[in-house]
């Protein structure tokens, strides 16, 4: 399911709100009618919002609320975060208000969906939202544009909102009673942000298992430690897996085989523990991918319409405290993958350890050779502690204590993004590194995965004789990434 959300941004399908879960919001939205016919005071229809929930708001004036709602909400700062993580933010509100249970009205939801299929996609400020009651700043400024008003990205461009309505491609929707309030109270940004760099970390888990049977290539460690026996007594599902994938991507290694009566009987704890170490990070993922089916699926605005006995209760299922331990525990286990990438890679330069040529080049003292590589390696892997430091933890009293506690769920995100682009680096320049190493090695053939990866690597950098000016190699890295075709390949080997 979470991959059928990114095939969606992948394929530019269209939003289609279908004929059942039109009538769930119309059923809904005629018990909030129904509120406002007999005059009852509900939050959030005919009241202030937070600590001005007191305030009672007249019917002429509903309207007016929900637009100045949106108006005064939209307080976000900083760049504007990336489209792909505004585009599931709006697939993500569509399928929250269409489970019925939101009383927004039809045409609120039909506009998002509008907009999407149009290629119109609000320019969403990265910063300003605690993550209760709900994002409510970045949904705000995603939902401005409903009204015309707001910036949009546009064929490219950035552009205001209203330009577009002026020029007709599109019309402002008219909202009613709670339709402000229905489109901005949620998770759907925090949760955008936690599902994009999930679906990254997948990657980068599998490039992880890749760059450490290119390491145990390049230092003729043994490959004991992955003996299928050892796991299978530890019982933890995610080293099992590691220690099986290692396996299958060294098979028929010459490398692996050149050494075979060596006599080498450990190796440091970054080799011969990595599967214990990868594995968790594993089952941290299967962790994060449950609360992600969970949330994806779920309805996190407030106050809720419950059609059968025409209730509407006010709670607190917009608090992304789930997202936000989830976030924060994917970013210490990515930050951990970084941590033991970045040790291998100073293995493999210490020619005391390894065996091979000082830095990874020859002429070392003349060539610096991998020396700084390794640096920036610990620079990102210092980073990325301090980043790991939990967001969920932090709490910070809103709306004049009236929201007295929040989970700081987008925090939590805007970090893991960030520990996402660093750990890309670290294993990059292992990788690197590894490859090297692997040409001191003679010319010896590698396994099935080491090999397929050895030729990719290679086919974006060129070995190093000789010092060069290095940045343009390390910058490689996200066309490696990125690259969709060898991923596939890397798990036919992997999966078969």
């Amino acid at each position: 399911m979470l991959h059928t959300i990114k095939m969606n941004l992948l394929e530019t399908r269209e939003i289609k709100i279908l004929p059942d879960a039109k009538e769930r919001i119309l059923k809904a939205r005629a018990v909030v009618e129904k509120v406002i016919a007999e005059g009852q005071t509900v939050y959030g229809i005919n009241t202030g919002f937070g600590k001005l929930s007191s305030v009672n708001i007249p019917d002429e004036q509903l309207t007016q609320l929900q637009i100045n709602l949106l108006r005064s909400h939209a307080c976000g700062v900083d760049d504007p975060i990336d489209i792909d993580v505004v585009k599931i933010m709006m697939i993500l509100k569509v399928r929250n208000l269409s489970v019925g249970v939101s009383g927004v009205s039809l045409e609120a939801v039909e506009k998002i969906a509008e907009l999407y299929n149009k290629g119109i996609y609000p320019v969403i400020p990265r910063r300003g939202s605690v993550g209760a009651s709900g994002d409510l700043a970045p949904l705000a400024h995603m939902s401005l544009p409903l009204i015309g008003e707001g910036e949009v990205f546009y064929k490219g461009e950035r552009v205001e909102a209203e330009d577009l309505v002026k020029q007709g491609l599109y019309k402002p929707a008219n909202l009613g009673a709670k339709d402000g309030l229905s489109l901005i109270n949620g998770t759907q940004y925090s949760t955008a942000l936690l599902l994009d760099s999930y679906l990254e970390a997948e990657k980068i888990v599998h490039s992880a298992e890749l760059a450490l049977a290119l390491s145990i290539e390049a230092d003729l460690a043994t490959d004991k430690p992955f003996d299928a026996r050892i796991h299978e007594v530890r019982r933890q599902t995610g080293q099992i897996k590691v220690a099986e994938n290692v396996r299958k991507l060294l098979k028929y290694s010459k490398l692996i085989e050149s050494h075979k009566d060596c006599g080498k009987v450990q190796d440091p704890y970054c080799y011969r523990c990595a599967p214990q170490v990868i594995g968790s990070v594993r089952d941290t993922l299967n962790y994060v991918k449950n609360i992600l089916e969970n949330e994806v699926e779920a309805v996190t605005d407030n106050p809720l319409v419950f059609v059968e006995t025409g209730e509407i209760i006010s709670a607190g299922n917009f608090h992304a405290e789930p997202i936000a331990m989830a976030a924060d525990y994917l970013a210490i286990a990515l930050t951990e993958l970084g941590n033991i990438s970045e040790r291998r890679t100073a293995n493999l330069i210490d020619t005391s350890m390894s065996g091979l040529p000082p830095f990874l080049i020859e002429s070392s003292g003349l060539n610096s050779g991998f020396m700084i590589a390794q640096v920036t390696a610990a620079a990102l892997t210092a980073e990325n502690r301090t980043l790991s430091n939990p967001a969920s933890v932090e709490t910070i009293p809103t709306s004049a204590n009236q929201e007295d506690h929040v989970s700081m769920a987008p925090n939590a995100g805007l970090k893991l993004h960030q520990i996402i682009k660093n750990v890309k680096y670290i294993i990059w320049i292992e990788m690197l590194a590894a490859t090297q190493g692997i040409d001191f090695r003679g010319n010896l053939k590698g396994g099935l995965g080491t090999q397929l990866g050895y030729d990719k690597i290679r086919s974006l950098v060129k070995h190093l004789d000789y010092d060069r000016t290095f940045y343009k190699d390390l910058n490689k890295a996200e066309e490696f990434f990125s690259d969709e075709d060898f991923y596939k390949k890397l798990l036919e080997v992997i999966n078969n």
